[in-house]
């Protein structure tokens, strides 16, 4: 029988890299009928040869899910084949599964392993047998492959949201900056000479340039994370409250609000994550009021088990629980821009955050009575 060199039975697509490939290696014509009869049900495209020099030819054209590979073979025999196959890169990770109707001692199995085939069987091959066990490895290669081509898209979509966030950094931010100038410019330089009409236009121009710049700094926080390795280092979490309490000095003097802190822990985190998390969700707090009473908010601590859990506490507006997952996905606002600015992005880029430190972030609420806002940490060694 003149040894098979190329794939059967898929000749006509060029082999798509979704179909899975089994190589069968054997020097008995009737043995390569046999077992490319007993697995060609299960789908994969059959390469069938008679020789191990045929078959290491074949594997440096070729990708294969799973080699058969009968042992005793003139010339070359199964354990020098595979071998060499082994030193193909491409066969590193291929499973290979010894037929052979030699001596069942020890010895030869542990060969098989050292050679790091997957398993060893005997003739007569008990079909049922065979077949399930080439479906397994076969299955795994698929998965694999789907694995590798997700990642693929991932790595794709990362390179064009860096490309969108440059194009965000740079072309975006300029032409906004200049709306916003220009139109101050023109508010304050001709001021006299416009009616209110043309003064508020002017000022709807400045407020809305504002608006995007602060999306367009949102959105390019919410991009960076995940994108950058996240160092963990012993951070003070009493000192990084302490340190973004200035920040919100003019509206807790305004509102008359009332923000507190106290024993908070000193753990193995991201200073950068506690910082962005303790700046939105005390912004948070402070933004979400309706002014029939002053603000009140608390920021505690407590260790539970393996991880912390840091609350945010506070007696707003409150958030009906229908909600509470919709206030956690990008760009998502319960209120209008009128009542409550903001972009929808803060809530987004926190949970996927502290998700990336291996914490998660959630909300219990009371409309009308206030929110309480928890973040997990996992406890590390400080």
């Amino acid at each position: 029988m003149s040894a098979m060199n190329s794939l059967r039975g898929d000749a006509q697509d060029g082999f798509g890299a979704a179909r899975p490939k089994i190589l069968i290696v054997d020097d008995r014509w009737e043995n390569l009928l046999a077992t490319e009869a007993l697995l060609k049900p299960l789908g994969a495209a059959i390469a069938t040869v008679d020789s191990g020099e045929k078959a290491l030819d074949l594997v440096l054209k070729e990708d294969f899910a799973i080699v058969l590979l009968d042992v005793q073979m003139p010339v070359m025999d199964g354990f020098e084949t595979a071998r060499l196959m082994k030193t193909r890169p491409s066969m590193q990770n291929v499973p290979i599964i010894f037929v052979t109707a030699i001596s069942k001692e020890d010895h030869f199995a542990t060969e098989a392993a050292e050679i790091g085939a997957v398993d060893y069987i005997f003739k007569p091959i008990n079909s049922d047998i065979l077949k399930s066990k080439v479906k397994v490895y076969l299955d795994l290669y698929t998965q694999r492959q789907q694995i590798l081509q997700l990642n693929a898209n991932l790595r794709q979509s990362n390179e064009e949201l860096e490309r969108f966030a440059y194009v965000c950094s740079h072309d975006m931010q300029e032409p906004v900056r200049m709306m916003n100038a220009y139109a101050g410019l023109l508010a304050e330089g001709v001021a006299g000479q416009l009616d209110d009409t043309a003064l508020g236009y002017a000022e709807y121009i400045r407020d809305n340039a504002v608006r995007v710049q602060t999306m367009i700094r949102d959105i390019l926080g919410f991009s960076r994370v995940g994108r950058e390795e996240v160092k963990l280092e012993p951070v003070d979490c009493q000192k990084v409250f302490d340190g973004i309490m200035p920040d919100f000095a003019d509206v807790i003097a305004e509102k008359q609000a009332q923000v507190t802190g106290v024993d908070l822990p000193v753990i193995k985190t991201s200073p950068t994550l506690m910082r962005v998390l303790l700046q939105n969700l005390i912004g948070n707090a402070l933004k979400f009021q309706d002014g029939a009473r002053p603000p009140e908010i608390t920021v505690s601590a407590r260790r539970e088990g393996k991880v912390w859990r840091f609350d945010v506490a506070d007696n707003g507006i409150g958030i009906d629980p229908v909600f509470y997952e919709r206030i956690f996905q990008v760009f998502q606002r319960l209120h209008s821009f009128d009542d409550y600015i903001g972009t929808g992005i803060g809530l987004s880029t926190c949970r996927k955050f502290v998700r990336l430190c291996g914490g998660d972030i959630s909300v219990s609420s009371k409309p009308g009575e206030g929110s309480v806002f928890s973040f997990t940490l996992p406890e590390k060694a400080a």
